[in-house]
């Protein structure tokens, strides 16, 4: 039984190997992409207030590879969690005709019911509540919505909705000179998604930079479904994690109870 049970685990494994070989290979693109010349430093006058605007502005156009190689890795992972309760299904003397799914929830209670209703045998039970398939909220603990939310963005095979940014991570500032200057302000970079741009300082009288900005851009995921924008490699590796995690758990139980 042991080496049947290893077998099984074997295509969940490499599901989530896929889902890292397509994270590797974004890693490579993007960062041959941030090698190039990507963004561009410019001033303009801004009538209403009357001040100088030093703006960087996002250039590059973000190769479509990016969302493919993305919406690979995102949907590999996704696949193992299923994969990963039929599999486990091995321990019992009759599996299910069909596909079993993993149980993503609403709550805790959901996650009951989903266990009830399906055909997942109740030694299992325990293990896959202590993964929490189920957003967080004020009325339990626990919970996750990062993962929970990439599950359904995954789970929307034919759509997946991963509009990908570019966010300013870091900025090195150049040396800056003024003189006869009437007001003067260094900002903080806040990215404007419509435009692809983001004010670096704005003044009054005569000011002069030495030097080069130093940027570090990251590439974010942004969908409905996220309530806020998520760097790529963060999302991720998350889901990867936890898709191991899952499997790891599933095959270290189903190896317990066939003893």
């Amino acid at each position: 039984m042991r080496d049947k049970i290893l077998r099984e685990f074997e295509t969940v494994e490499e599901s989530i190997g896929w889902a890292e070989e397509a994270f590797s290979e974004l890693q490579a693109v993007m960062s041959d992409f941030f090698k190039g010349d990507i963004a561009t430093i410019f001033n303009e006058f801004d009538p209403d207030t009357g001040e100088n605007v030093q703006k960087i502005k996002f250039t590059g156009q973000i190769p479509k590879s990016f969302r493919r190689k993305a919406t690979e890795a995102l949907t590999s992972a996704r696949h193992s969690f299923d994969q990963a309760i039929y599999a486990s299904s091995v321990i019992v003397p009759r599996r299910p005709s069909k596909s079993v799914y993993y149980p993503w929830a609403q709550t805790p209670t959901d996650v009951d019911r989903l266990l009830n209703s399906r055909p997942i045998d109740q030694r299992l039970w325990d293990t896959i509540r202590l993964h929490q398939p189920y957003g967080t909220s004020d009325a339990y603990p626990g919970g996750n919505d990062l993962i929970r939310s990439l599950a359904t963005i995954a789970n929307n095979k034919h759509t997946v909705g991963l509009s990908i940014q570019a966010h300013i991570a870091s900025t090195k500032f150049p040396d800056i000179t003024a003189e006869h200057v009437e007001s003067f302000a260094m900002l903080t970079p806040r990215w404007d998604p419509r435009k692809n741009e983001a004010e670096l300082m704005r003044w009054k009288g005569d000011v002069k930079t030495n030097g080069e900005y130093d940027f570090s851009f990251v590439i974010c995921l942004k969908d409905p479904k996220l309530t806020e924008l998520v760097e790529i490699g963060f999302a991720l590796n998350s889901f990867m994690s936890k898709a191991k995690e899952v499997c790891e758990s599933l095959k270290a139980r189903c190896l317990e109870i066939a003893g």
